[in-house]
């Protein structure tokens, strides 16, 4: 095992994305998903509180890992993220640590983000149309450099 990369989860971060400090926009994001997941994911896993990607070890495909994830990070803060190396696997761990309706939304977002590799060919809007789908309400900023997720009420 390697060293890990952990970026805890802020408890005090709104389940939102906030992307208006990134180098990237969503829909760039999504494609550089796309890139890494064509290039060298090989498996992936739904847990009662995480999404566990795996990706083939190698030295560019962990730093390609660990940059995406500091920036994820950046944008999404309400929840943990951790990469490893074990084995033969780069390993992105991503956790979600609230409660409440708060736990309820990032679920759902996490439901979302394991999908991701099957509409890799999709944009930031599709996976936004994918939350509102699952009964969670996307608004985003005047500026489109922020997104707030919550869960719809009955």
């Amino acid at each position: 095992m390697s060293d890990p990369l952990h970026i805890p989860a802020r408890l005090d971060a709104p389940v939102a994305c906030d992307m208006s400090s990134a180098v990237d926009t969503p829909d760039e994001r999504v494609r550089e998903y796309a890139r890494l997941f064509e290039s060298a994911l090989v498996r992936r896993e739904r847990r009662s509180d995480c999404v566990v990607l795996a990706f083939r070890a190698d030295p560019d495909v962990r730093a390609w890992v660990e940059e995406l994830v500091r920036r994820e990070a950046a944008c999404c803060p309400f929840v943990d993220f951790r990469v490893e190396t074990v084995g033969c696997d780069v390993i992105w761990t991503t956790t979600n640590t609230l409660v409440g309706d708060q736990r309820a939304s990032a679920d759902v977002i996490l439901d979302a983000f394991l999908e991701l590799p099957e509409h890799a060919v999709s944009d930031a809007a599709g996976f936004f149309d994918r939350l509102a789908a699952r009964g969670v309400e996307v608004t985003e900023s005047r500026a489109g450099d922020r997104f707030e997720f919550a869960r719809a009420r009955p």
